[in-house]
């Protein structure tokens, strides 16, 4: 199943077959970020990965919709077209983000019963803690380096950032991270989600958490520099089903910097 949906088209590639496992990548990132998923992972699971509009080999359309809101909205739709049932989404950063919000989505229109579990990796959750960086990128001057930068240096920076250890970073990594910024639309994409990243409503979102039933698996790197530990601890918390595990010498991608303890966590969850 490798293809697009509407309104959208978002890019979408399948692996394996079984219960499927919905997986939601970080702002400025793409699928590539669940490689390391896709040979464990299809030998007993539907493993989809997705491109979130603006991001990856999905449409940079130039517009101002690129909200959470916006992007929850894609994302439930493309459960609804796919028939997605027994579902568990998996979700880093802003993926994370988004997880939280489509199943409190779900919960409002009658289809929670799609899913089955949910899988938080560094997920974002609170506004408090949105990233520094980011923050930047709301103020016109500040955020001129996003649009002037080379691609590769913008991408090697991040994943700096993302990193605990750099010297794990790869060349190749740098360069699949930093193709889809030099698309057309791409750097527009970029810093209209990452000005959108708080909805309006974000307090009434957080009080929902309390209302999330389902096996929730958060996991941690210790070292995070992007989103702290404290927020999975805080989402330990509100979320009443989580159990949270921590990975240590670990940053903000897990499943990257850290992929077999990553994966181990995942499919003693997922039994």
């Amino acid at each position: 199943m490798n293809g697009v949906t509407n309104p959208i088209e978002l890019y979408h590639e399948s692996y394996g077959e079984g219960r499927p496992l919905l997986c939601i990548h970080g702002i400025g990132a793409s699928l590539y970020s669940w490689r390391n998923f896709i040979e464990p992972l299809a030998k007993d699971y539907q493993l989809i990965l997705i491109d979130l509009k603006g991001c990856g080999k999905s449409p940079k359309p130039n517009d101002t919709k690129y909200s959470t809101l916006d992007q929850a909205e894609l994302i439930r739709q493309f459960i609804l077209k796919h028939d997605l049932k027994n579902l568990t989404l998996v979700g880093n950063s802003l993926g994370g983000a988004l997880s939280l919000l489509v199943t409190i989505i779900l919960m409002e229109t009658g289809d929670l019963a799609r899913l089955r579990s949910i899988i938080l990796i560094d997920a974002g959750a609170y506004k408090e803690y949105i990233p520094f960086y980011l923050r930047l990128l709301s103020v016109p001057i500040l955020n001129l380096p996003a649009y002037l930068l080379p691609s590769r240096l913008i991408a090697a920076r991040v994943l700096r950032m993302a990193y605990y250890d750099p010297n794990k970073i790869t060349a190749e990594q740098i360069a699949a991270y930093a193709a889809p910024l030099s698309e057309p639309g791409a750097r527009h994409a970029f810093l209209e989600t990452a000005q959108q990243l708080v909805p309006a409503n974000f307090d009434e979102l957080v009080a929902k958490y309390k209302d999330i039933k389902m096996p929730t698996l958060i996991i941690w790197g210790r070292q995070d520099r992007i989103i702290p530990l404290k927020v999975g601890e805080l989402l330990d918390r509100d979320i009443p089903n989580s159990t949270l595990k921590v990975i240590d010498e670990c940053g903000h991608a897990p499943q990257e910097e850290k992929p077999d303890e990553t994966i181990a966590l995942v499919l003693d969850f997922l039994k």
